[in-house]
């Protein structure tokens, strides 16, 4: 975890310090998590109806919902009455990690002497600044000007070009980085809560699989309350945003200035045309084929090839385009 976990909480300290009315009975949280990756001592949240599928096999011990959503809950996991799940759980969230808010730099970064002595068989440029508790594995090539902060995973024979910032992430092996990337900053998410602009924590990491190639001035920003993903053997042009939560299959290919919103999963073997963008929360199938410049606005089953705004079937636009 790149952050620091300021609890556990007992529910009744939750309550009167997130002021959660729905709080009704007591227990210690150790965490907040994804109604995916909870336990039974963690708190989650459901907030939109196409998550109910995760909600009815959740570990999570306890989960913020409406009243209407609750007979979806397993046994084993105790309803937290409220009308606004997303607002209570982004409370309770900033209350476990108030520090995932925000984006700083460390003060702790290895000398020359340090770097070379710790990574025998890592080549670095020029400028380097890498934090204490990183992993670099063997026969890397980092450029010039480049951050990467503490906890950070790089796997074998990765490239890192200059210019690149890297944050909470892994990094796989044989994958290349290119100028001028940020990989692992915190995401776009806001929320206005008692007329008040709150920042979501994000607490989640980037994962990039082996094989990847990132291209030029990419940014990928970190899960919030999940992780985002980019599989093995995927490539990404340059100028794509990989929005938080966002997970990306295997084998993708994705062109320049493609922008893809938080929390949308990508099948595998998916080729996306440049400027295309994407919207948050869809499911898009395998071995599908989105044109440049589509704009797309709802799932995509598997094997399907769009274009156009709204992106429909390739057939569909070239029967409009002929009108």
């Amino acid at each position: 975890m790149f952050f620091e976990n300021k609890g556990p909480f007992n529910l009744s300290y939750i309550k009167s310090k997130c002021e959660i009315s729905g709080i009704n009975s007591d227990g210690k949280i150790s965490d907040i998590k994804s109604l995916n990756d909870a336990k039974k001592n963690d708190i989650s949240f459901l907030d939109n109806t196409k998550y109910i599928k995760y909600l009815k096999s959740t570990s999570a011990g306890f989960c913020i919902l409406k009243q209407k959503h609750a007979k979806f809950l397993p046994s084993t996991c105790k309803p937290i009455i409220s009308e606004s799940p997303l607002n209570d759980f982004i409370k309770v969230s900033i209350l476990f990690y108030p520090e995932a808010r925000y984006d700083k730099h460390s003060n702790l970064y290895l000398s020359k002497t340090q770097l070379k002595k710790k990574y025998k068989k890592v080549k670095f440029g020029n400028n380097v600044n890498i934090s204490k508790n990183v992993i670099i594995g063997h026969n890397t090539t980092i450029g010039n000007n480049v951050i990467i902060e503490s906890g950070c995973n790089i796997g074998n024979k990765v490239i890192i070009n200059s210019n690149v910032i890297i944050k909470n992430t892994y990094i796989g092996k044989n994958s290349i980085i290119n100028f001028g990337c940020v990989i692992g900053k915190i995401g776009f998410g806001y929320k206005l809560i008692n007329n008040k602009i709150e920042i979501i924590p994000h607490v989640g990491k980037v994962l990039i699989g082996d094989n990847c190639n990132i291209g030029s001035c990419c940014v990928i920003d970190r899960g919030s309350f999940s992780n985002t993903r980019v599989g093995n053997n995927t490539s990404l042009d340059n100028f794509v945003h990989i929005a938080h939560n966002t997970e990306i299959g295997e084998n993708c290919f994705i062109a320049g200035q493609v922008g893809i919103a938080g929390s949308t999963i990508i099948g595998n073997n998916v080729m996306i045309g440049g400027q295309a963008g994407i919207s948050g929360h869809l499911n898009i199938g395998n071995n599908v084929k989105i044109g440049g410049k589509s704009g797309v606005v709802k799932d995509i089953n598997d094997n399907e090839s769009v274009m156009g705004y709204p992106a429909v079937s390739i057939k569909d636009f070239l029967k409009n385009e002929k009108k």
